[in-house]
């Protein structure tokens, strides 16, 4: 039999968490975008499991175990709605595709699976202790991501803006249009969130807020229109985005590239993945004749992916199986 099968018929639950793209060019951890590209865990349970993480084709894994963010979503559901509780252990295989500090939400997926696990477990062996609100929950993760435009759109899937207020989350998601075709740029780059957050100002001019305010204000408009020259004003930003990749000359190159190709962008949270924007009437070469540009720049070539990406409105998939 398959590994992979063996593996699927030894687990309990599935978990399919999409990428997401945060920011969106002016709202800076506010909003956020969930994509089909997606993070998978297979969990088992039992006093015998010890929180082992591993891939799904047994292939080594590129970050130390001790970096275990599912563990410690898990633990901290417990902590708060089960704190009186024994806590079942778990194992869990994984297939990610979303890339490590890459800017597509890899670290809110595994926050997102751990809580998800929990709820699970909760569930099936604590039916007697009060389950919490899927606003608790979106609040709770949120708290331990440090901003709601991550994992937000990654449990409920779609557009999403949301923002702390006192001690809770508000949120509200929206269908964005369709009328744009939309492409993942990932270089073979990593970035560290909190670095990427030191390059940023301590404050700014009211001239940069005012402007971002306004871009978000577009962006409703943008939603209601569909209309591609709305979503160009609505991408613009003066409080992340230039400083983050003002000093990145190859994802400078990309958005020049790009918007040579009528395309607009916006960086993916702290990047480096950049997500591009296209009327789909344009989007059918897009990719190759982006690649060409690239390959015949003066300038030497990195590597990287270019990928259509489509929007998922359905968020996190729990299965039992």
């Amino acid at each position: 039999m398959d590994k992979k099968i063996k593996q699927q018929k030894k687990s309990e639950l599935y978990l399919r968490v999409p990428g997401t793209s945060a920011n969106l060019g002016p709202g800076f951890d506010l909003l956020g975008l969930a994509l089909k590209i997606y993070n998978e865990f297979y969990f088992s349970f039992g006093e015998s499991e010890n929180y082992e993480l591993s891939f799904l084709d047994g292939s080594p894994l590129p970050f130390s175990t001790k970096e275990n963010l599912i563990k410690d979503a898990y633990l901290k559901y417990f902590q708060l709605f089960l704190p009186d509780q024994t806590v079942i252990p778990f194992n869990v295989r994984m297939t990610l595709s979303l890339p490590l500090k890459g800017g597509l939400g890899s670290s809110a997926s595994a926050l997102v699976a751990g809580f998800k696990a929990a709820e699970y477990i909760h569930r099936k062996k604590f039916k007697k202790h009060k389950l919490p609100s899927q606003d608790q929950i979106l609040y709770e993760i949120a708290m331990m991501e440090g901003h709601p435009d991550n994992t937000t759109p990654a449990i409920l899937g779609g557009f999403v803006f949301s923002y702390f207020a006192n001690d809770r989350l508000v949120y509200f998601k929206e269908k964005i249009p369709s009328k744009a075709s939309l492409f993942l740029f990932i270089p073979d780059l990593q970035i560290e969130t909190n670095d990427s957050r030191k390059k940023l100002p301590a404050t700014y001019s009211t001239e940069d807020v005012v402007y971002n305010m306004a871009r978000i204000s577009t962006w409703i408009k943008y939603l209601k229109t569909g209309k591609f020259e709305h979503l160009q004003l609505a991408l613009e930003d003066r409080v992340h985005t230039p400083y983050r990749i003002k000093n990145e000359t190859f994802l400078q190159r990309a958005v020049e590239v790009a918007m040579q190709l009528g395309a607009c962008y916006s960086l993916s949270g702290s990047g480096p993945t950049l997500l591009f924007y296209i009327p789909k009437k344009s989007a059918k070469d897009f990719a190759m004749q982006f690649e060409d540009l690239m390959r015949n720049h003066p300038e030497p070539n990195r590597n990287y992916k270019i990928l259509p990406i489509d929007v998922c409105n359905s968020g996190t998939l729990v299965k039992n199986i």
